[in-house]
């Protein structure tokens, strides 16, 4: 089974060639390529059949799409979570949490599970040593709602735009076609079980890589056509009352100069445009990228307890769908 550990070497240097690319994006002129070829991935989009569950009886699933770019992966560090946690608290985020599970494909199929729907836990970020917001999505959850079952079907590509790689001249992307596949192949796999599927909400971490002046004042229009098409693609699995989508800001890290404010605001604005549309900002609720690694702080993604606190913020948007806290 292929595993964290098949790609801990070469993960680093990919988050780190991804991270590069968005610097050099975010210093270039407001004018850029329109040339389609020059964006062009390769997506691999041959997904292995779905496990790990056992015939559901006819009760409901209540599923949980989370999508984005590398702080959606998860590029914080468990060392530093250990460090900063207590003995207690780190044993539940290392058991993981069983009535949440995660079926998940990053960067491509370079970590994935293999469609198996696994126990949410330390191990579905980027690699073996780092963690991604499913883990404080899920501990969130399993605090607030006790008892409660839920699906997490999480797809992450860092370091790629929601203006190139995502959508294409406002039309469905690359990224997109690969992660509608993704979602589907689970999503029939639960109703093949017997699952009553509820598609409740979207979870989107992402924006980093639009933070060019150029892509930034795209981003509201880009957003918009990319959460129609989501609510239009997934109509069949969604929650009668309408699909939520649970949109994060965007860091002040030097990594999103100069068009954070731009992007953020186009989140803001467009989570006013309906209630089913919501927004939290991680700027105000004071998450860090400053101050990990200790000897070589890593800029573009988060600290780790606000890389835990990123899905809590997630788990707390969600919990208050079902009426919860």
């Amino acid at each position: 089974m292929k595993s964290v550990l098949n790609c801990k070497k070469s993960s680093k240097f990919l988050i780190s060639a991804l991270v590069l690319t968005s610097v050099v994006f975010a210093a270039s002129c407001n004018k850029e390529k329109e040339n389609r070829a020059d964006y062009e991935i390769g997506m691999n989009t041959e997904y292995e059949t779905c496990s790990g569950l056992e015939n559901g009886n006819g009760k409901e699933a209540k599923v949980i799409i989370l999508i984005g770019q590398s702080n959606c992966t998860g590029c914080s560090i468990t060392s530093y979570l250990k460090d900063q946690s207590t003995p207690e608290d780190f044993a539940r985020y290392e058991v993981g949490y069983p009535n949440i599970k995660c079926n998940f494909n990053i960067d491509n199929h370079r970590n994935c599970s293999e469609g198996e729907f696994r126990t949410t836990d330390l191990m579905c970020g980027s690699y073996e040593e780092e963690f991604g917001p499913e883990l404080g999505m899920a501990d969130y959850l399993n605090a607030n709602m006790p008892g409660e079952e839920f699906y997490i079907l999480k797809f992450s590509m860092s370091g790629y735009t929601l203006n190139y790689h995502w959508l294409w001249e406002k039309e469905r992307g690359e990224i997109y076609d690969a992660e509608m596949l993704f979602f589907k192949n689970a999503l029939n796999y639960l109703k093949d079980m017997d699952y009553n599927v509820s598609l409740d909400a979207i979870c989107w971490m992402q924006g980093e890589s639009d933070t060019t002046d150029y892509k930034a004042k795209k981003y509201y229009d880009n957003q918009l056509a990319f959460m129609s098409y989501l609510r239009e693609d997934l109509k069949d699995y969604s929650n009668p009352r309408g699909l939520y989508f649970i949109d994060a800001g965007i860091s002040d890290s030097p990594y999103c100069l100069p068009g954070y404010p731009t992007v953020n605001k186009a989140k803001e604005k467009i989570s006013k445009l309906s209630p089913l549309n919501l927004y939290f900002s991680t700027i105000d609720n004071g998450l860090t990228t400053l101050y990990e690694p200790y000897y070589e702080p890593d800029l573009g993604h988060y600290d780790a307890l606000s890389e835990l606190k990123l899905g809590h913020l997630f788990g707390e948007q969600i919990a208050s769908i079902y009426g919860g806290k």
